[in-house]
This record gives structure tokens, sequence and C-alpha cells, in this order.
């Protein structure tokens, strides 16, 4: 499962080439996210991406969640054997397991940084649809600053995002 997550957000913009769409998948995303980032609410008022990617050679499937409210995006990656449901196991996943993947990225303009790095996480399906493919659940995770790598945006050291929550998220199904 590691195999998917190590390289898991770096190449999800890559995945959709030569993967292709269920058919009865919707098109555009509902549902809400919500957290609080080092005290202060949070809410993705647009759902960039909530996909559910199963790699029958691999035998493993990911699901990722991003979404921003136009200064900081959030993005979450989970990972499991392939099942056949076209969906995610209900159950917690974790950074320390190896299952799950957290990043925070400050936004500035067409500009997005990441400066932190994963320390620890947690991420719970609660409830899933396979048939309106609908998801929810909550999470939390801690990422520490990694380096700087640019001085427009003054960040944190450590970014403790807690109280994550999202509901009926719809999401696609991408199978390769």
């Amino acid at each position: 499962m590691k195999k998917i997550i190590g390289i898991g957000l770096l190449v999800m913009s890559l995945v959709f080439v030569g993967c292709s769409k269920d058919e009865d998948s919707e098109s555009a995303t509902t549902g809400s996210i919500t957290a609080t980032i080092n005290g202060t609410p949070w809410i993705g008022t647009k759902i960039i991406n909530v996909s559910l990617i199963q790699s029958a050679s691999l035998e493993e499937q990911r699901f990722d969640i991003s979404a921003q409210d136009g200064k900081q995006m959030l993005a979450l990656a989970i990972s499991s054997d392939l099942t056949t449901i076209k969906g995610m196991p209900v159950h917690p996943y974790s950074f320390e397991l190896g299952n799950a993947l957290f990043l925070n990225s400050y936004i500035d303009g067409a500009n997005t940084y990441t400066e932190h790095l994963p320390v620890s996480g947690q991420l719970t399906i609660t409830a899933i649809d396979t048939d309106k493919k609908t998801i929810s659940g909550t999470f939390s995770f801690q990422n520490e600053k990694g380096g700087m790598i640019q001085t427009i945006i003054v960040t944190p050291d450590v970014v403790n995002v807690t109280n994550g929550v999202f509901t009926n998220l719809t999401y696609t199904v991408i199978t390769e």
C-alpha cells in the first residue's frame, strides 16, 4: 500500500492520463469539508478533487480529497487493498500505519506553496454510499515545516489540523 501513498499527491495530476472514469459517476462534486487549522476555523469553499483511483495491476486503490478556501489548501489521501465495491472500507486510516497522507499548502494568487511534511494524522471514513458515490468522515493531522521554499507567505513551524469533517462529498471512480 505504501507504493501508492509514497508517490501519492505528486502524480495525482498525471494519474488521470490513461485512466477511465466510471460511467455512472457524478461530474460535479457536492458536499462540505471543514476543519480547524491552528485554532482558526477553516471551510473548504472550493472542492478541487474527490476521487477513488483503482489500480487492478497494483491490486490497490487510493482515495484523494483536496479542497481550498482561497488561502490554504488541504489534500488528504488514503489507500487500501483493491475492492470491488467502488468505495473505500469504512474504518480509520493513519499516517503512522502508512495508509494515509496529509498535506497543507498555502495559496498566493496562482502560486501554491507546500512547506510542511506530515508527522501524524488520522482519517476515519464514517459513511460511504457506493451507489450515490458519496463519502463522509473525520480527520486530524499535524505537519511540521520541512524548510522554507518561499518568503512571500509567513508560515508557522507546526500546522495542527483538528476537528476535520467532510460530509456527503460526491466522488468520481477512476480505473486504470
